[in-house]
């Protein structure tokens, strides 16, 4: 695996560098909110006041929640600008996604699942509220004779109204079509903006077809993310004739909802697939989750593993970061990990084009090197989540990387992110009740024996990114080899200092007048090194450590 991420490095571009930064967030104000027992949020959404979270909470009410009709399981809270809460829903409807419908209409469309009666299935169901949280009326939709256990996912449309997608297992009442047996579709819906059904469409085959999020894109169509194993004889073209790959899936929808097209991307492994994706002035990117080396990923710097060690369970899955331009065509594709379960869900692209990637990691090696110095080790056999952020230049190549949350051996998950402004988010988390700072948890509202809780919280990005820029003449090849284990050499210049930096910023070596730095004392992971020639000039290049 080493040999292709090596081959990837041999290509990578060296950074003109004036200043490595220390820190890469900075937490500002923070709040748990919550009931006595388990509480998972889903979404956050920020409006003009401040912010919208949501999710699911337990029946038994407690904490802060105190809002009509408590026994149900979905809930809705409005934040002012510094997280504090102003109001509450609480609704019969797990919510599961939320967002601002698109101009400048003042409301809010949820997608999540609701109980039907009489056989109180679970059906999708979109709510449309305004920012006090006012109900406008709220749509089930759906087979009413069948059970729906997948997130819902949903989209803004430039119309005032919205289009859903979730995984169908049968034809009969809003869904018109089925392919399969007893096997996921991807259903598709439009909605108006008072709530009628304007078309819906079946994205599947006799293989399994689960959507991950549906966009509007600038065409007016629709893009469509669905992790898959796509057969013959569907409405989308088929991946493979093997049942136990899943593919990631981009399916093309016009206006009306007709398939215009679809792709698959991946390799042989298990679990290839995309969570979400941005379009860029060039292209697409795409963020997910990936377990192959090989086909798209090839050269993407994969990390082999297994979860907890056990090959039962399949090779564990990196962050996968991919961009296609804007007919599919891979671009370039890179994975970030370690042996453990990574996935990506949300990603932004900077000022800079470089990108944010936001999160989960069970990994405590590799390119995760936060979680081994931010947190106890937890051992291979004995993992933990963390919620966790990748920084990135514009081909994809980590920047910095930092895992959050209790510095201890506890589960934190990942919920939600908005983006403020350019360096400035504010997320939502899921984690156990603590009543004093514990690592970068330190609300001032926490609640003894509440159980998992919202953590809704605000951080900046502090990196200082002043000097850097690409320069391709300098970056072909400066070090070597690449990886290393033992040393790395400087050619084609004189080195009169180097500083070697971890992908935390802090500086972890020295050293003075020699092209040659030993780092066989420094832990496996990806390193900058900062190398001041004796023209004057400063360059920076990765090198990865592996053993």
């Amino acid at each position: 695996m080493w040999k292709q991420f090596s081959a990837m490095l041999a290509l990578m571009l060296c950074l003109i560098f004036s200043v490595v930064a220390n820190a890469q967030i900075q937490f500002g104000w923070q709040y748990a909110y919550g009931s006595m027992e388990d509480d998972e949020p889903s979404f956050i959404c920020k409006t003009p006041s401040g912010y919208i979270v949501g999710g699911y909470k337990s029946p038994d009410g407690g904490f802060s929640v105190d809002c009509d009709n408590v026994e149900s399981l979905g809930w809705i809270l409005k934040l002012d600008e510094t997280g504090q809460l102003v109001d509450q829903l609480c609704t019969d409807m797990g919510p599961t996604k939320m967002v601002k419908a698109k101009g400048d209409n003042p409301y809010y469309y949820a997608f999540g699942l609701v109980g039907v009666p009489p056989h109180n299935y679970s059906n999708a169901c979109v709510l449309k509220i305004d920012e006090d949280l006012n109900v406008l009326w709220e749509r089930a939709l759906g087979n009413p004779n069948d059970d729906y256990w997948l997130a819902l996912n949903g989209d803004a449309t430039d119309d005032g109204g919205c289009v859903g997608t979730i995984a169908v297992a049968s034809a009969g009442g809003d869904v018109s079509q089925h392919f399969g047996l007893h096997t996921w579709d991807a259903w598709v819906f439009k909605l108006d903006e008072d709530g009628n059904i304007q078309w819906d469409v079946t994205l599947g085959s006799m293989g399994e077809e689960e959507p991950s999020c549906i966009k509007q894109i600038a065409d007016g169509g629709y893009m469509v993310l669905i992790g898959g194993n796509t057969q013959p004889n569907g409405s989308i073209d088929s991946c493979h004739d093997y049942f136990d790959i899943i593919y990631g899936i981009v399916v093309r929808l016009d206006a009306n909802g007709n398939v215009m097209g679809s792709r698959c991307y991946g390799g042989s492994s298990r679990v290839d697939a995309f969570s979400s994706f941005i379009t860029v002035d060039d292209g697409y990117v795409f963020v997910g989750e990936a377990s192959s080396d090989d086909g798209d990923l090839q050269g993407s710097g994969y990390h082999f593993g297994y979860h907890q060690g056990n090959p039962n369970y399949g090779p564990s899955e990196d962050v996968w970061l991919m961009k296609t331009d804007f007919d599919g065509n891979v671009i370039w594709s890179r994975c970030y990990g370690g042996t453990e379960h990574d996935f990506g869900y949300k990603v932004f692209q900077n000022e800079d084009g470089g990108f944010t990637i936001f999160g989960d990691t069970w990994s405590i090696n590799g390119d995760v090197q936060s979680a081994t110095q931010l947190y106890e080790p937890i051992g291979v056999q004995s993992p933990v989540n963390k919620p966790w952020i990748i920084r990135t230049d514009s081909k994809g190549y980590l920047i910095w990387e930092r895992t959050f949350g209790a510095n201890v051996a506890s589960y934190q998950f990942y919920g939600d992110v908005t983006r403020d402004s350019e360096k400035e988010y504010t997320m939502v988390c899921e984690v156990p009740c603590y009543s004093s700072p514990i690592g970068d948890i330190n609300y001032p509202n926490g609640v003894d024996d509440s159980w998992d809780n919202y953590w809704v919280f605000h951080i900046t990005d502090v990196y200082d990114y002043e000097g850097v820029d690409e320069n391709q003449a300098e970056g072909q090849g400066l070090v070597y080899p690449n990886p290393a284990n033992e040393t790395v050499t400087i050619k084609d210049l004189e080195a009169c200092g180097v500083q070697v930096y971890n992908t935390l910023g802090q500086l972890v070596k020295t050293v003075k007048d020699t092209n040659e730095i030993s780092v066989a004392d420094l832990p496996d992971g990806v390193y900058l090194l900062k190398v001041t020639a004796t023209d004057g000039i400063n360059r920076i290049c990765r090198v990865v450590v592996s053993r």
